[in-house]
């Protein structure tokens, strides 16, 4: 069965989509490019696919743009709403996460998450939003969402935060709780990444070079479970940009660290070092890692400065160890500053299109 990797390389302004089914030999398999009209992907910042196509935000383009890829080398446009402010808030587009017939998008500059119908790909529409940064909505600066039931999570850059919006009415979302703090106890300087699983949410922070872990079960009254942070040195977390959690393990991307660490999560209130992963440049090409998604025995991290796709063997999480990697800023690869990525094992014939519960199945929530 095939396995692709999607990748939204910030400099190329494009989505390129590898075959990384040998992870010892990650090939090309096509891509679509290009800033404005008509493909709006003016500075990709996310991408999240589900089904047969691949949602991507684009930060210059303040856009986000919906691509047909039930053929990986031909990927094509279908539809795409953009604008900054009133009405559809997507200036500084910076995060997408989709749920059945909604995507939900963080904007930076716009200081909001707002929600699209995308029942119909060819043609996404505005539903509703919330927006406002400091005491009251803690929106100002989002760079990372993350959806659950009837919740988004949101890591919330200028405001130190993580904020909770109630999205069980897509039209009129509202601001359900928030923690907020740079230092100790939060460790919440300039969250960068965001996930949500079995009652935790796990914040990764640029500033505090951190992983904090949030008792979410009151979504109205998050509060800290326990932290690890560090730069430099164990546990190398050094500008920490984004997480992804399955089972007892935290994989966190450390782009000043250039690494891929994990951290043992088993004890919420005491997360310890487990391994680690670094260096840039030929050997592990982890110079600037970014983003990382996990998927069996492998951690596929992009890699802003070494403009990469990087496969990591995480099979034993104490030692993890380099499988294969493929580079190069423009053409053929369009890796040139590779921010955020999204992995997909191909649904066998007969299969495609199971819906939300896509994801849900795919990261054991």
């Amino acid at each position: 069965m095939a396995i692709y990797a999607y990748v939204a390389p910030q400099s190329d302004d494009a989505l390129s989509i590898f075959d990384v089914s040998n992870p010892a030999a990650p090939s090309l398999k096509g891509n679509i490019r290009g800033a404005g009209n008509p493909n709006y992907l003016g500075q990709p910042n996310g991408v999240f696919v589900l089904g047969d196509y691949a949602y991507v935000v684009s930060r210059f383009d303040n856009a986000l743009s919906i691509f047909d890829i039930s053929d990986p080398a031909t990927p094509t446009l279908k539809g795409s709403i953009q604008g900054g402010g009133a009405p559809n808030y997507l200036l500084g587009a910076s995060g997408v996460y989709v749920v059945g017939d909604y995507a939900y998008v963080v904007a930076h500059n716009d200081e909001a998450l707002s929600i699209f119908d995308i029942s119909g790909p060819g043609n996404p529409t505005f539903k509703g939003s919330i927006r406002g940064g400091g005491d009251g909505n803690y929106l100002d600066g989002p760079y990372d969402v993350f959806v659950l039931g009837s919740y988004a999570y949101v890591a919330v850059y200028a405001d130190d935060a993580l904020t909770i919006i109630d999205v069980s009415d897509p039209e009129n979302p509202s601001f359900k709780g928030s923690i907020q703090g740079a230092g100790a106890p939060n460790y919440l300087s300039g969250p960068y990444g965001v996930f949500v699983l079995g009652g935790y949410a796990y914040v990764v922070t640029l500033l505090d070079n951190s992983l904090s872990i949030f008792d979410v079960s009151n979504p109205a009254a998050p509060s800290l479970k326990g932290s690890i942070q560090g730069a430099g040195a164990e546990p190398w977390l050094g500008q920490a940009r984004t997480v992804f959690v399955v089972g007892d393990y935290a994989y966190v991307a450390a782009s000043a660290d250039d690494a891929l660490t994990i951290i043992d999560v088993s004890d919420p209130v005491n997360p310890s070092f487990k391994g680690s992963i670094r260096g840039g440049g030929n050997g592990n090409y982890l110079n600037g890692a970014f983003g990382v998604f996990v998927l069996g025995d492998y951690a596929y991290v992009s890699v802003l400065t070494d403009d990469a796709l990087t496969i990591i063997d995480v099979s034993n999480p104490a030692t993890p160890t380099f499988e294969g990697s493929i580079q190069g800023a423009g053409a053929p690869n369009y890796l040139d500053g590779a921010y955020r990525l999204f992995v997909k094992e191909e649904e066998p014939t007969g299969m495609k299109g199971l819906g939300p519960g896509a994801m849900a199945t795919l990261i054991g929530v």
